[in-house]
């Protein structure tokens, strides 16, 4: 049976106390618990997507912040408006170019509240060029491995002459090295003579990359039509989750409670969206749907949506899209592996969704329950529970089959 896994390593970052500071957040893709090799933005997105949109930041890092490396490519785009500074240390890593245009764009993300580290730290020309940068950096991280004595004495002289820049001694791994790094004046620490990198897992939704591309598509007209993107995401519930897990966690402080995904991306707004939508196709480029045991929970939620809206038009609700957000979540505790208290935490679902996907009797709970009997072939709480909504047969065999259809077509 398969598993779609999701990892993120974490190291601590300790002060002189040896009290938690924040974390180093490190991309892995196995429990194996060493760096993959793979091209560092993509590391960094796939990082960012099992961070904040699968596993959830407040799973990974508690209420500490969180160091995450940036290419310098990374750090010229527009992925940061989402992210909290308040959480979030942006770490610049050693073989970034410094150009006026990347110090300019530094110099944004300081004025929006983010601090910013520069990773494996040695003295380059360019420094001596951009000496200005140093006016904005908050944590210089020096490598106790890879640097000798006299080369971490000449960054610290050079340091030393900006003393709002916080010292981070890495890469500690012994006794010895770390009372050289407190005499230095360091005042934090990492490394695994304190801790090794733990291992956080979650559980991936499997995802339509072709989906991706028509939304992203839709986005690039002229005047893309909401109504249109709402419905693409409708038909992936890894989208629609990580939609809702970007509004509750990204980007507002108040968590808001939705009854449709145009609501949600009306709330975020389109420009935002369609960044996340960028972000989230890089990351899924080349690697297709998932099989197996949760491709087909999430073939049956996406059948049971589609199901439980019809059956609300029937009977003329004008809360549909409601009773399709109840049927596409429906198993999402199976496919997260999370009790439902935890996962309505993480997406702000309308009221009456949450009740029912809770257990609670709601208005939806018997449209719901006719989408599972029919799952099942249930022909006898079938025949109640249409009876109770003035549903004949014929009808109900026509909705399931458009249902099925509507499956068929978002593969």
């Amino acid at each position: 049976m398969e598993k779609l896994d999701i990892f993120v390593g974490r190291q601590p970052i300790l002060n002189r106390d040896g009290e938690l500071f924040a974390y180093e957040l490190l991309y892995r893709n196995s429990k194996d618990n060493f760096f993959p090799g793979i091209d560092s933005d993509k590391a960094t997105i796939g990082l960012l997507v099992n961070t904040f949109l699968s596993i959830g930041i407040e799973n990974v890092a508690g209420e500490s912040m969180a160091f995450i490396n940036f290419s310098g490519e990374l750090l010229a785009k527009d992925i940061f408006t989402g992210l909290r500074p308040d959480k979030v240390v942006i770490e610049i890593l050693e073989d970034v170019e410094i150009t006026p245009s990347l110090l300019t764009k530094m110099k944004l993300l300081k004025t929006e509240g983010f601090k910013l580290a520069l990773d494996d730290f040695i003295l380059q020309n360019q420094y001596m060029v951009h000496k200005e940068l140093f006016e904005i950096i908050d944590f210089v991280k020096v490598d106790f491995i890879n640097t000798t004595l006299v080369e971490r004495l000449e960054i610290e002289t050079f340091i030393k002459k900006y003393p709002d820049i916080v010292f981070l001694a890495e890469k500690i791994e012994t006794e010895q090295q770390f009372k050289q790094a407190e005499e230095a004046g360091y005042k934090l620490f990492q490394g695994y003579f304190f801790a090794e990198p733990e291992i956080i897992t979650g559980i991936e939704i499997p995802t339509n990359v072709s989906l991706h591309f028509q939304i992203i598509e839709q986005f690039n007209r002229k005047s893309p039509n909401i109504d249109i993107v709402a419905d693409l995401i409708m038909r992936d519930i890894s989208l629609s989750y990580k939609l809702l897990r970007l509004m509750n966690t990204l980007v507002f402080e108040v968590p808001k409670r939705i009854s449709s995904i145009k609501q949600a991306i009306m709330i975020i707004g389109m420009q935002e969206t369609k960044k996340w939508m960028l972000v989230l196709a890089l990351r899924e480029m080349g690697e297709g749907l998932g099989k197996g045991r949760i491709k087909a929970l999430v073939d049956y939620s996406l059948t049971r949506a589609k199901m439980c809206e019809l059956l609300a038009e029937h009977e003329g609700k004008k809360n549909a899209e409601e009773y399709f957000l109840a049927g596409m979540f429906s198993l999402i505790n199976v496919i997260t592996k999370r009790d439902w208290d935890d996962i309505l935490e993480l997406i702000p679902l309308s009221d009456i969704v949450a009740r029912t996907l809770k257990g609670e009797q709601t208005e939806i709970t018997q449209s719901l329950k006719l989408a599972e009997a029919i799952e099942r072939f249930d022909w006898v709480s079938l025949e109640q529970l249409a009876e109770k909504i003035d549903i004949d047969k014929a009808q109900l065999s026509a909705y399931s089959l458009e249902a099925h259809r509507w499956i068929q077509n978002i593969d």
